[in-house]
């Protein structure tokens, strides 16, 4: 059987697409496109990621979000790696799957890497400096 994602598949990336797991990107461009059509007409911001992942719409929540890693310029944005993770939010009433950007986690992992190689070095450095005679 068919998965409705896979019937009527989207230029854009979706949450199934992720398929429940988190993705790590790295932004190529992050253009203004009109997006729509009639009275459904907007421009949003969309980004557009190196190696091939679908090209994402930016939502309001989204567009802070990497505006909190990359800064508010989205000039400044392509290069900015990110993580793109399925979760859920309530919309007109009911929940909704939704995709949601948050900083990666290798951001994390190496910050906490170099406080602890820093922590090992101090504690290396603690010399003792009685001479014993």
């Amino acid at each position: 059987m068919a998965k409705r994602h896979e019937v009527f598949p989207s230029r854009f990336l979706k949450v199934a697409d992720l398929a429940g797991k988190p993705l790590e990107v790295e932004i190529e461009r992050a253009p203004q496109e009109e997006l729509g059509s009639g009275a459904e007409k907007e421009v949003k911001t969309v980004l557009y990621f190196l190696g091939g992942t679908k090209p994402l719409p930016l939502n309001m929540t989204n567009w802070d979000a990497v505006a909190a890693i990359a800064g508010d310029d989205t000039l400044d944005w392509p290069g900015h790696r990110l993580e793109l993770y399925p979760t859920t939010t309530t919309l007109r009433g009911k929940t909704v799957d939704c995709i949601r950007i948050r900083p990666t986690r290798r951001k994390e992992l190496l910050q906490k890497k170099l406080e602890a190689v820093a922590a090992s070095s101090a504690a290396d450095n603690d010399m003792d400096d009685d001479i014993p005679f």
